[in-house]
């Protein structure tokens, strides 16, 4: 295989084209959170890759002092990079992976309907629906923040009771059409392994943030100081969206409304959940009863005697979900061989040098269970999410096998579990791929194939394996 190793050298403060995901109009970059190169990482960035999106990973060869230590990596990263206030970041930890859907509709959207500054922010706007918040962080089913709640069982009652006043004003205030999207979906309660933000609003939430945490002691009894970084984001997003409504935000003029801060300095409209799960879908355990392996994009490509087949698989384990790809896979590709695929453009580097090439995709199949996703029209559809998150530890299990629960049916590699040419294909292209580092002070570029070479082999023979 022919390989093209970057030598490691440090590149200009500001980056190159080669590392946003979007370089017209509004810019827009993808930060992986690590300090170490392992297998995770390796994982998580090769994904990213093959779906045909660059990454930089923030915090590396950074001191790591428990996880509010990504607090430091993001802001060091924004100031490499020498980000403007209007661009766009995409900010995960490295137990995540990219499923190949098409990351462009959303950023387009977000772009659009987002603040470019804290001017143009107008909470009744975001809170009605009409814009999206200029910084959004995922939901998911679990409740984690141990250092808002005392324990466990507290936690998913306590977003109730903020919820509650919500739903309480919503009624008595029907004049401001605030839709309850967070009854939408189970998946209402914070998880901050991925956000997106304009980066004025990142920064201005890392400084909340950050004071939140040298100034003010914990809700629960047993923790003098703060050491969870999903904990900080809860206190301030439960904290902003109770006083939006205890202090009638939305019925005071704009300036008002545009002058308002919560207990910790944040603006009204500022912070969103992802409660419908477009951008990312957290936690194993949430895998198994809301998620499904639904084939409406495969559709167009099966044969006639489709019908006699199940379009859905709920995904139980490992071994129904292999072998409902599986046969979904060679009944189309029997039908219609590499029609079945998609290309999707993405830079190759040769060298220090960037062409164009295509990456190699199969339709998506990761999906969740159909719901309510408009209040309005009560429409109801499924949610093929753009990041797969693996949060937390599971004893027996690796961070890598669970983030393969999620692989299974990832649109880059059904082609390469089944086609040995794109597979071989695959490896080139990250064999061409760079690695890109923020460090405390400097941008690096590694090549990805020299340290992390082919994360997947064993994931294909473990997916073979199932089948035989």
């Amino acid at each position: 295989m022919k390989w093209y190793p970057f030598p490691p050298s440090v590149l200009p403060l500001g980056g190159t084209p080669d590392m946003f995901v979007r370089t017209e109009d509004t810019r827009a970059l993808i930060f992986v959170m690590s300090n170490k190169i392992d297998d995770t990482l390796c994982y998580s960035i090769g994904s990213a890759y093959l779906s045909g999106l660059p990454v930089v990973v923030a915090g590396y060869d950074m001191p790591y002092h428990g996880y509010l230590s990504k607090f430091d990596f993001l802001e060091k990263a924004i100031e490499n990079l020498k980000l403007k206030q209007n661009e766009v970041i995409i900010v995960m930890d490295s137990d995540t992976i990219f499923t190949g859907m098409d990351l462009n509709p959303l950023l387009d959207r977000f772009v659009e309907q987002s603040a470019a500054t804290p001017e143009e922010l107008d909470a009744l706007a975001v809170r009605q629906g009409r814009a999206m918040a200029p910084f959004i962080v995922s939901g998911e089913i679990a409740c984690f923040a141990p250092y808002v709640f005392n324990n466990l069982s507290e936690c998913r009652p306590g977003f109730q009771v903020v919820y509650n006043k919500v739903r309480k004003y919503a009624a008595a205030h029907p004049e401001h059409n605030i839709p309850l999207t967070f009854d939408l979906s189970p998946q209402h309660h914070l998880n901050s392994g991925v956000v997106i933000s304009r980066v004025w609003a990142y920064r201005e939430f890392l400084q909340k943030a950050m004071n939140l945490t040298k100034t003010i002691k914990p809700r629960t009894k047993d923790k003098n100081i703060w050491a969870c970084d999903q904990s900080v984001y809860i206190e301030l997003y439960i904290d902003l969206i109770t006083l939006e409504v205890e202090k009638d935000v939305f019925s005071m003029p704009i300036h008002l409304r545009q002058a308002f801060r919560s207990t910790y300095g944040i603006r009204a409209g500022l912070m969103g959940l992802d409660y419908v799960n477009v951008l990312a879908f957290s936690g194993l355990e949430a895998v198994l009863f809301s998620s499904q392996m639904h084939n409406e994009h495969w559709a167009k490509y099966l044969p006639l005697n489709r019908l006699k087949y199940s379009h859905t698989q709920d995904m139980t384990n490992i071994v129904s979900e292999t072998r409902f790809v599986n046969d979904l896979y060679w009944r189309t590709y029997a039908a219609h061989g590499k029609k079945v695929y998609t290309n999707r453009a993405m830079p190759k580097w040769v060298g220090i040098k960037t062409n164009r090439l295509n990456v190699t995709l199969a339709p998506p199949l990761f999906a969740l269970r159909p719901r309510p996703i408009d209040v309005v029209s009560n429409e109801v559809r499924r949610t093929f999410p753009i990041i797969f998150h693996a949060p937390g530890v599971k004893p027996g299990f690796s961070k890598v096998s669970l983030l393969e629960r999620g692989a299974i049916s990832a649109q880059w590699l059904v082609p390469m579990v089944y086609d040995s040419k794109e597979k071989r294909h695959g490896m080139e292209h990250l064999a061409s791929a760079p690695l890109f580092l923020s460090t405390n002070s400097s941008i690096i570029r590694y090549s990805y194939s020299a340290k992390c070479g082919f994360p997947y082999e064993e994931t294909i023979a473990n997916i073979k394996k199932t089948l035989d």
